[in-house]
């Protein structure tokens, strides 16, 4: 099942924080609009800030 957002665009989350590993491996924390917090481990891309 893939993750669709409004009119059948990506999914997007605001990415809250990144986890950075004692081995230098990043993870973006997301949370959503409910407050839950997760890992965009599955993401398919990440877009920087203010690009859409």
């Amino acid at each position: 099942m893939k993750d669709e957002g409004p009119n059948n665009g990506p999914l997007t989350e605001q990415v809250l924080a990144w986890l950075v590993t004692a081995k230098g491996r990043a993870t973006p924390i997301t949370v959503d609009a409910h407050g839950h917090v997760d890992d965009a481990e599955s993401a398919d891309r990440l877009i920087p800030s203010g690009e859409e």
